[in-house]
């Protein structure tokens, strides 16, 4: 899930709002093992990090950490439970 990438709102009941915690896009190297096992708005989400370097949650966008940058592996795509990538993200 995008939520598992970037992070997500959790309610904070002592303060009666939601707090963001950060996921592991925030940090400066990421390690994404077979990104094409992953759903298409995972990709996505993993994509407007890497042309964007920013990622937007519930309408807010938050800068990513300088520098950045995503390592990332894929299965065949004719693999079982693989999704194709947009060409963008084979770079």
């Amino acid at each position: 899930m995008p939520a598992d990438i970037i992070g997500a709102p959790v309610f904070d009941k002592e303060n009666g709002q939601f707090v963001f915690h950060e996921g592991p896009i925030f940090n400066q190297l990421i390690l994404a093992d077979e990104i094409n096992r992953t759903t298409p708005k995972s990709q996505s989400a993993l994509l407007e990090a890497m042309e964007e370097r920013q990622v937007t949650v519930d309408g807010d966008s938050m800068p990513l950490p300088e520098p950045f940058f995503v390592i990332a592996t894929q299965n065949p795509s004719n693999q079982a439970g693989s999704f194709p990538l947009p060409e963008s993200q084979l770079d």
